[in-house]
């Protein structure tokens, strides 16, 4: 769905349209000729859970629609509680509940999100019409009245906030500057990592102890909250927290602030709304009040929301700065030895990520990462500005730091070119310093520079070629080359498609090297011609998957494992196991955000065993795979 950005404000000026902030469940519906689905942010289906909406839906006067909505309960004022919203959910208190819509993303096979608002929205009002109150069904209420004094009163009336959307604006599937959300007073999600005995004559709980996600480190701690439970809150909090207790701390460092009593760590999986008057110069909730658990949103997707400025053109520009690290101080700039300037530059617009915490995401990943890239020759990919603004492919560097060597390669007609290497956390966080966001190693070490070890295969599949055939392309080459004995491991590209990578000895050319990975695709394309093919021109993709084998050739690349990517979302290049295949959902699906939750704890890296293989390519295999491609 789209999201909203935070602001102090609403946005004032012409091509603005204001609503109620309600605080419910975002839910997404899909109807589909009587049938109903509805979806959570998080892609959860939750038809089961909101049987009344369900049917509600289902008797709109469609043959198939995409609404998009949040799911409240009202207090006795007209106003949506997630406290009551709550109750009904988790302790099966029977209270009315409501679907209220907001937006039309498709209707009868028509694809609205292209449309703007202005078209979307009447639409909508035809599709629901004019509701009983006490109806299920709901359209959001418009705010009218002048944009300084919206925020105001919605607060004096008790209300969450005040959304504003952009008339012009089409519909975008990420967060987006079109909608701007002002709140009254400050709430946030946030992961539970812990809780405290109770004090006095209770037996059920004391306080959670909160994080949030920071890219590139992990979860951080938050503070505590001890108010907002009623008895049953305590009681099935404390069920639910003792079936997930683990011995140690989940936190990727102490918390700043002493912790009293007995503490019992949680894993971090359950999510925690929670109201506050501020953030401390330290990074801690001021005044916190428990609301409820967010069942609809995923712990790793949980990370501090910051304010932001907004004109009256409604473009947003940061305004609330970091206060988890002291101020003023050089050291909280310093990652991997590294002093970052600018650290507060945004790299990912949509994302909110910082070039701080880009450095930090090299630093946390460079255990992982650097087997696959130390030693080897460099090209790189150079945001200065971040990936909101000119981007450029560098294979030639020209930096001169002790950080990052420079090794020369003769290219044509024997002229030598310096290219980076890197051999530690230091050299990678370097270049981030520089402006790299990708990094695109070479098959070969520097050491031996012209004998490869190893040959990816991309599988990149043209527009409107569904997911399900990319997965079924890398099996096909798994399985193909289990056919010749070598083993093959499998990644994300952080693009569109997946990398299929074969590791083998140092002993052949890049010529045999080239031609194998060639004889490969082809092998693919001629089995299945109408599913793949071996060319790169648009004409001859069109509907299929080209197997890219063109980057096993001396000085071409392919994105490294754990490289962020220089694409709205902030994806990342990530290794899987062959087992997870199946639960991917798109080549891009895995970003920056997901990565420290994804590699903490027990992690075992799919990876680990890639450099130690002994396989071996030699030209007899070649030739016999060329063989069956002739035949």
């Amino acid at each position: 769905p789209q999201l909203a950005t935070l602001a102090e404000q609403p946005p004032s000026g012409a091509g603005w349209v204001h609503e109620m902030k309600l605080d419910g469940y975002r839910i997404q519906a899909l109807v589909n000729h009587g049938t109903v689905q509805l979806f959570t942010r998080s892609g959860k289906d939750w038809t089961t859970r909101f049987p009344g909406i369900a049917t509600a839906l289902a008797r709109l006067k469609v043959e198939s629609a995409i609404l998009d909505g949040e799911i409240v309960a009202l207090d006795d004022e007209g106003r949506s509680s997630f406290h009551r919203l709550h109750a009904a959910l988790e302790e099966g208190a029977r209270i009315p509940l409501q679907y209220s819509v907001f937006d039309l993303l498709q209707l009868d096979g028509r694809d609205f999100r292209e449309e703007p608002l202005s078209v979307r929205r009447p639409e909508l009002v035809s599709l629901i019409g004019k509701p009983r109150a006490s109806a299920p069904l709901q359209l959001t209420t418009r705010l009218k009245g002048p944009e300084g004094e919206l925020l105001g009163l919605a607060c004096r009336l008790g209300l969450e906030g005040v959304v504003s959307k952009r008339t012009d604006g089409v519909y975008q599937s990420r967060r987006s500057r079109d909608w701007i959300k002002s709140k009254c007073g400050r709430r946030q999600e946030l992961v539970v990592v812990g809780f405290t005995e109770p004090r006095g004559g209770r037996n059920d709980l004391g306080a959670l102890l909160l994080g949030v996600q920071e890219s590139g480190t992990g979860v951080i701690y938050a503070g505590k909250v001890g108010s907002g439970f009623d008895t049953a809150d305590r009681k099935l909090l404390r069920r639910k927290l003792e079936a997930i207790e683990r011995q140690s701390s989940p936190l990727a460092r102490p918390p700043v602030e002493r912790v009293t009593g007995k503490v019992h760590w949680v894993r971090p999986v359950l999510v925690a709304e929670v109201s506050f008057t501020e953030w401390t110069p330290d990074g801690l909730l001021r005044h916190p009040v428990f609301r409820g658990l967010r069942t609809d949103k995923a712990a790793q997707s949980v990370r501090r929301e910051r304010s932001r400025a907004v004109a009256s053109t409604g473009r947003a520009v940061g305004t609330d700065k970091p206060k988890g690290r002291p101020a003023g101080t050089e050291k909280a700039n310093v990652v991997a030895r590294v002093t970052i300037t600018h650290p507060e530059r945004v790299i990912y617009p949509d994302s909110a990520i910082s070039k701080l915490e880009l450095a930090r995401y090299y630093e946390l990943v460079a255990p992982l990462m650097l087997p696959h890239v130390a030693g080897r020759p460099l090209s790189l990919v150079r945001c200065p500005e971040g990936q909101g603004g000119t981007c450029f492919y560098q294979k030639h560097w020209s930096g001169t730091t002790p950080a990052v060597d420079t090794l020369p390669i003769p290219e044509v007609k024997g002229v030598k070119r310096p290219y980076a290497v890197v051999k530690d956390a230091k050299g990678l966080v370097t270049l981030v310093q520089y402006g790299v966001i990708e990094f695109h190693p070479w098959g070969s070490r520097s050491d031996k520079l012209e004998f490869p070890d190893r040959i990816i295969l991309d599988l990149d599949p043209a527009p409107g070629v569904k997911w399900g055939a990319v997965k079924a392309g890398a099996l096909a080459i798994r399985d193909l080359l289990a056919g010749l004995d070598l083993k093959s491991w499998l990644k994300t590209s952080g693009g569109k498609g997946l990398h299929v990578v074969i590791p083998f000895e140092r002993r052949i050319s890049w010529e045999l090297c080239t031609a194998f990975a060639r004889a490969v695709a082809e092998r693919l394309a001629a089995e299945q011609p109408e599913r793949y093919v071996t060319v790169a021109s648009k004409a001859a993709r069109t509907g299929k998957i080209f197997v890219d084998w063109l980057r096993n050739s001396r000085g071409a690349t392919a994105v490294a494992p754990w490289s962020t990517r220089a694409r709205e979302g902030a994806p990342v290049s990530v290794p899987v196991r062959w087992d997870q295949l199946g639960g991917l959902t798109s080549g891009d699906s895995i970003s920056m955000s997901d990565v420290p939750g994804l590699i903490g704890g027990r992690y075992r890296d799919p990876w680990a065993d890639l450099p130690k293989a002994k396989q071996r390519i030699g030209r007899d295999v070649v030739e016999a795979l060329l063989d069956r491609v002739g035949k």
